[in-house]
């Protein structure tokens, strides 16, 4: 059921009215019936396997909270963690670890013939890396604190709350679950702010997301040996403002969907690719995701407070390379990750020896704009190690860029071109200029108007992209 589509609008319309007439008693009751009947709108047949992560994470949460076992030992508590990934192992990096292994035993001439998932026709389930993030963070906080959700059926909502369950943000306990004890009522202009940033979701994806990718990216990824340098430039900026405006989509909408009930769900993008330095990137790209490695993985590995300079570096890299590996079950996010982690170890290099803060302004704009322009195009160029699907296909399309002798693109067209620069110009404007002012305005419009805008734009969205709806990047992921 995707965000897009007639189906999701019906189905949240049905949710949203189902909830608010009923009796409080009844509400989280149909939160979670709500959110299994979406999860299963997907594929029924993993619906078994969100419901035993969700009851797994609950019962060992009861089972290993500070308040209960606060002598457990850090190796029992290590394995019972690490059980909530067994399923993410087997259905995301299983075929990855095998054809690792057969190809480094083909090196040594020892051939193997291991099975994978892909020879039984088992897909990956939609979602698993977030909720199996989410039910991690959630073990791990109760034995830090020792505040566990004693009701099985809202930790079950929690869990699958179906606005942020396929690709997040990614929720803690503290930011959801107290949401779901209280009786929660709508505040003045919750209902404007949600449909705002529905509507804003949906242009964001129908119009600059799915546009782009229809026009620009999709033929020139899928062989881009077939075209000259220029069109390979065009495509990855393309590309590059295309996965921002689609995952950003996806959260507007989930957020959007959430403060309908009432509920808020953290921010996960901040106008990232204005950042001066790939650290400060990461502090505007994927927040909930950047703050869930820093607070499980990089912190736990000791941070900066670590004995030699280099521990700090090495905890940076290794932290940059498990959201490399989040991402996809490829050696392409690996080097991705690995590239940016050595560009977050060469910013705090630089703080260090500057004394410059995170976040300081600079000296003047001359500082700012090489900074700026020099991050813009790292990331822009590390993008191509998501787009491609082999380092191979990474490699090639990277000689490609130095093909510098000007052709009209291929794919040229006066529309997703005016779509191109109408993006990066809205992602390049301060927020204050665009999304308060329009915010504000709609907010202030009377309800039947507000219907009746949120109405018209989906209607053009819908009549101005006519292909098949395509799915969110991230729910591969």
């Amino acid at each position: 059921m995707l965000f897009q589509t007639l189906h999701y609008a019906i189905f949240l319309i049905l949710v949203v009215g189902m909830y608010w007439s009923s009796p409080y008693r009844y509400r989280l009751h149909i939160l979670g019936v709500s959110s299994i009947v979406f999860y299963g709108s997907w594929n029924v047949n993993y619906l078994p396997l969100l419901l035993g992560v969700a009851l797994l994470a609950w019962g060992l949460g009861r089972l290993f909270s500070k308040a209960k076992r606060p002598d457990a030992p850090t190796w029992q508590f290590g394995l019972a963690l690490s059980t909530l990934f067994i399923p993410l192992a087997i259905f995301k990096y299983w075929d990855w670890v095998v054809e690792t292994i057969v190809a480094i035993g083909g090196w040594f001439g020892v051939p193997l013939d291991l099975p994978k998932r892909v020879d039984y026709n088992i897909i990956l389930p939609v979602g698993i890396s977030f909720f199996t993030f989410q039910a991690a963070s959630y073990l791990v906080d109760v034995r830090r604190n020792g505040e566990e959700e004693d009701n099985p059926w809202r930790f079950i909502s929690f869990l699958a709350f179906f606005p942020q369950l396929i690709a997040g943000p990614i929720v803690r306990q503290h930011e959801l679950l107290p949401q779901l004890k209280k009786p929660l009522l709508l505040e003045h202009n919750d209902l404007g702010e949600a449909l705002f940033r529905i509507t804003k979701g949906l242009v964001k994806k129908l119009i600059f997301a799915d546009l782009l990718y229809h026009s620009i990216i999709e033929q020139t990824f899928a062989d881009p040996m077939t075209y000259r340098g220029v069109e390979l430039w065009v495509a990855l900026y393309a590309y590059t403002i295309w996965i921002y405006y689609d995952f950003s989509a996806y959260t507007d909408i989930a957020i959007g969907s959430a403060k309908l009930f009432g509920i808020t769900l953290p921010e996960n993008f901040n106008r990232p690719y204005q950042a001066s330095s790939v650290a400060e990137f990461w502090r505007k790209w994927h927040i909930t995701l950047s703050n869930w490695v820093r607070d499980y993985i990089y912190f736990p590995l000791g941070g900066t407070r670590t004995k030699y300079a280099w521990q700090a570096y090495r905890n940076i890299i290794i932290t940059m390379v498990v959201i490399g590996i989040w991402h996809g079950a490829s050696w392409n996010f690996v080097i991705y990750g690995t590239l940016h982690g050595s560009a977050v170890a060469f910013n705090r290099w630089q703080r260090k020896h500057t004394g410059r803060m995170p976040g300081q302004s600079f000296d003047n704009k001359f500082s700012w704009l090489w900074r700026f322009l020099l991050t813009f195009h790292f990331v822009v160029v590390a993008r191509i190690l998501f787009g491609t699907k082999s380092i191979t296909d990474a490699w090639d399309y990277f000689l490609g860029l130095g093909d510098l002798e000007w052709v009209l693109p291929r794919f040229y067209s006066p529309l997703p071109f005016a779509v191109l620069a109408l993006g990066y110009a809205w992602h390049f404007t301060p927020r204050e200029w665009t999304d308060e002012r329009i915010k504000s305005i709609f907010i202030s419009l009377p309800t039947p108007v507000k219907a009746i805008v949120v109405a018209a734009s989906t209607l053009l969205c819908w009549q101005l992209t006519k292909n098949a709806p395509i799915a969110f990047a991230y729910y591969e992921f």
